[in-house]
């Protein structure tokens, strides 16, 4: 069993369990989010190890709960990879990268590359 804890933060529920549940099979923990305003509550009083976030949220976007991470003192280390089906274009990309996303993945996704992603994300050589 992995040590990390994982926040799966998606508005779709059908997406979000679909992660939850790779992961789960990958054999991490994972707590789930379905908006941004739930996320950041969650990722202060959980402090997970990575947030997997969706740039297209209800409440506030991606892009903001990751700018407001990196603000965070205690959640800076925090590893956030943020995940779009609507905004896939390059620059797209950039702008999550910018907003101080570790990675940028575009859907679909193969569930083995989610899983390697992570993992690389969570033990860096």
């Amino acid at each position: 069993m992995n040590d990390n804890l994982i926040l799966n933060v998606d508005d779709n529920e059908g997406a979000r369990y679909s992660k939850t549940r790779v992961l789960v099979q990958a054999g991490f923990r994972v707590e789930e989010a379905a908006n941004g305003k739930d996320a950041l509550s969650m990722i202060d009083s959980l402090r997970p190890t990575l947030v997997l976030l969706d740039v297209k949220l209800p409440d506030i976007s991606g892009l903001d709960v990751c700018r407001e991470i990196r603000q965070r003192s205690h959640a800076r280390d925090i590893r956030v990879v943020q995940i779009s089906a609507a905004l896939v274009s390059p620059e797209d990309k950039e702008r999550g990268l910018q907003s101080g996303a570790d990675e940028y993945i575009t859907v679909p996704f193969e569930p083995r590359d989610l899983v390697a992603q992570v993992r690389t994300l969570l033990n860096p050589q």
